[in-house]
């Protein structure tokens, strides 16, 4: 049997409706661990902007790793530990910014209404321009909890974590692995409003291609 690298996952989840730490969506995370045997897995507390930017610094170059945001979000802006803690979408660029070389593969937004319905594009393609990553996602929608962790895992399982085996760093695949995850989940993606921009070759795909209302 082929030893396969794992494919590197780093959970920044915020405080959600408590004032200490209480992890939610690591169980989920630590079940997938378990079953696949295929990722290893990072996780931190966030509570604002300056944990971010600290946490994505110390992501060493070359680890490709799936950034995963878990907390409270709303008109694209992060609320790790309430209304005081608001993240903005520039402000999120910003903290971005300290990614090492080739430190993050894929970015998802677990949380509310992080992507704008009207301006999907526009919204993604600066993360992507200034993280170096190859894919950026989340929803546009308010989203249920099991609903969207389901989606969550799906997304790391069937996407990242073989785009993160292929050795090639070819982006054919990605973008089929990509268009049959949709496919997949077509209900419940659109439901959630489940946005991603995925950078090839030769472009920036944006899936879906469009939003259903």
């Amino acid at each position: 049997e082929i030893q396969r690298k794992k494919a590197r996952i780093v959970i920044l989840e915020g405080t959600w409706w408590n004032t200490h730490e209480v992890p939610l969506v690591l169980p989920y995370f630590h079940a997938l661990e378990i079953s696949h045997r295929a990722i290893d897995i990072s996780h931190r507390t966030f509570r604002n902007a300056d944990d971010v930017s600290y946490y994505v610094s110390r992501i060493p170059k070359n680890s490709g790793v799936f950034l995963y945001f878990a907390c409270h979000g709303v008109d694209s802006e992060l609320k790790p530990a309430g209304e005081r803690s608001r993240i903005s979408w520039v402000a999120l660029q910003e903290v971005l910014s300290s990614a090492k070389d080739g430190a993050i593969s894929f970015i998802h937004f677990g949380c509310c209404e992080m992507v704008r319905s009207g301006a999907r594009r526009e919204t993604l393609e600066p993360l992507l321009d200034i993280s170096g990553a190859k894919w950026v996602s989340g929803y546009t929608n308010e989203i249920g909890w099991l609903e969207s962790m389901l989606l969550d895992l799906a997304l790391v399982s069937q996407v990242f974590v073989p785009f993160s085996w292929a050795s090639d760093g070819r982006t054919a695949q990605l973008k089929r692995r990509a268009t049959k995850f949709v496919e997949n989940y077509e209900h419940l993606a659109r439901q959630l409003g489940f946005s991603a921009l995925c950078r090839l070759t030769n472009k920036d795909l944006l899936i879906p291609s469009r939003l259903h209302s």
